[in-house]
């Protein structure tokens, strides 16, 4: 029998992997952070170099729930190393056209890599993510906050390690890309296992295995044998038995396999959370009315909650997907005008720090989201929604600057505000959609749901690009540029504004709208009588 300080041990080392993993799984938000000099060295115009990053997101986002249903069938470790595959299989064709120069790539080809990059850092990044849960079921919530903060600052890291090993130098930045990330997953593979954890196992039929992202689990009583089970444990997806086994550490207190990522699972909290921008799917929140609805499917279609939530979050995370992904243009826009003489290698070195400056609010959106999230809900009994409200008056804020800042050096107020609402809006939002429309098909309507951050964010982005062509002159080398400063993109700001003072009412009126219900329902139970 292995020794229990071994086994821990073991989990320590898949850990530390699962983190490794997740910080190369979110390079695609570095995207600004590279895309300016990419459109310039390929001459690609503003739209062009958009559909390119939108590319990036759809393959996040299209990917969540077939990867979430890749990973509980065949476990963790497989998708992992698909998505190292599919890294390097985007970055560097990437860096190979980056580096050959223009007209070696079409943009259409560029847009199917950057697709790729979108999918292989789905897989890896849900891999480990799932990792960590499995492992630590009864501190799941500590075990997979550090893959979650990697994630969250993966941009960070990488736009800081571009501005420091290579000032200037896009195409070596984009080797390290294709050869970094995809390595990085690759040796942390090796180190991912799911270890055995003391305690009693339940088997679970596979028809009663919720692929929505995790399996259920099922209670044993304590007065069962242990022993039997001990040695029993096979990893998710390598068992070739017909049923699934699953590990139940604590018969008293049972984690869930769709329990909290952000909390502890052995806590008597029916809370649960995950992080949904990165795995498109899971579970993220719940109470005792998510335990008993399960409203999914065309379903969905006839609920005016839906209507209302979708709509709602892809006005603002179109809103803020448009800043993500066009800071570095909006850089070079100031810079251009404000000091036109300035070296190119010293307003790349800002790209990265803008890129910093909206990883690092997006991380410590989602933190405070989820901590306001409980106090709020548990200690004072406001509904979740609140926190939207919170985004949008963040975003309002965002968009006010970027409609009025034309020092560069006061750029910093839109990226790090943009990157603030929208870690806020996805460090709830699944928390909302779970509450809603029911725990148990919660990967799927989340999967549904961020179909409308698609469609808002590749519109917002469109905008940007054809305002800021429009503004853009063709130079005799045939690159574009822009040096109008603030009037380059400014009217696409207009347009997010709007788009989310429109969130915001319908934030403050879906509030309004549960209050009423919720009196309503209670009416029905006095009525009703006991």
């Amino acid at each position: 029998m292995v020794p229990e300080n071994r086994l821990r041990a073991a989990r320590l080392v898949s850990l530390a992997a699962s983190m490794c993993i997740a910080l190369s799984a979110g390079t695609n938000y570095v995207y600004s952070a590279y895309a300016p000099q990419l459109a310039e060295r390929l001459q690609l115009t503003a739209t062009e170099s958009n559909l390119i990053g939108i590319c990036g997101n759809l393959g996040m986002n299209l990917a969540g729930i077939p990867n979430g249903m890749f990973i509980d069938a065949k476990g963790p470790r497989l998708p992992v190393l698909l998505g190292a595959v599919l890294l390097f299989s985007g970055y560097y064709p990437i860096y190979n056209a980056m580096h050959s120069g223009q007209g070696s790539t079409s943009v259409l080809s560029l847009c199917f890599f950057s697709f790729l990059t979108g999918v292989g850092s789905s897989a890896s990044f849900g891999g480990a993510i799932k990792a960590a849960a499995l492992n630590f079921p009864n501190h799941r919530g500590t075990a997979t906050a550090i893959p979650l903060a990697a994630f969250g600052l993966s941009a960070f890291f990488f736009s800081s390690l571009s501005s420091w090993l290579f000032p200037g130098n896009t195409s070596d930045f984009l080797l390290v890309l294709a050869t970094a990330t995809s390595s990085i997953v690759l040796l942390s593979y090796f180190f991912l296992r799911v270890v055995p954890v003391p305690g009693a196992y339940s088997i679970v039929p596979p028809a009663e295995l919720d692929y929505t992202g995790s399996s259920r689990l099922h209670r044993t009583k304590s007065g069962e044998s242990r022993s039997a089970a001990k040695d029993t444990y096979q990893e998710p997806g390598t068992s070739t038995s017909s049923r699934g086994i699953v590990r139940i550490t604590n018969p008293d207190c049972t984690p869930d396999e769709s329990s909290s990522f952000l909390t502890n699972s052995s806590s008597s909290s029916d809370e649960d959370r995950i992080d949904a921008e990165s795995t498109r799917g899971g579970v993220i929140g719940s109470n005792d009315h998510a335990y008993h609805t399960d409203i999914r499917g065309w379903a969905l279609t006839k609920s005016t909650d839906f209507w209302l939530l979708f709509t709602l979050l892809g006005l603002l995370t179109g809103t803020g997907l448009m800043t993500i992904n066009n800071i570095g243009h909006s850089v070079q826009a100031l810079w251009q005008k404000y000091a036109p003489d300035t070296h190119p290698d010293y307003v790349q070195q800002r790209q990265g720090f803008h890129v910093s400056l909206l990883s690092i609010g997006s991380f410590s959106g989602r933190i405070m989201s989820g901590t306001s999230s409980d106090i709020l809900y548990k200690n004072y009994g406001l509904q979740r929604i609140w926190l939207v409200v919170v985004s949008a008056v963040i975003f309002c804020f965002s968009q006010i600057f970027a409609l009025n800042v034309e020092n560069p050096h006061q750029l910093w107020l839109v990226s790090f505000l943009s990157g603030l609402g929208y870690g806020v809006l996805f460090g709830v939002f699944p928390t909302i959609t779970s509450e809603t429309f029911g725990l148990h098909g919660l990967s799927q309507n989340w999967g549904t749901m961020t179909v409308s951050a698609i469609i808002s964010g590749q519109i917002f982005n469109m905008f940007y690009g054809r305002i800021y062509d429009d503004h853009s002159n063709v130079t005799p080398e045939g690159t574009r540029e822009c040096t109008l400063g603030l009037e380059c993109y400014r009217d696409s700001y207009w347009i997010t504004l709007g788009a989310v003072l429109i969130g915001l009412v319908l934030a403050l009126m879906t509030i309004q709208r549960n209050r009423r219900l919720a009196v309503q329902a209670g009416n029905v139970r006095h009525a009703a009588g006991p």
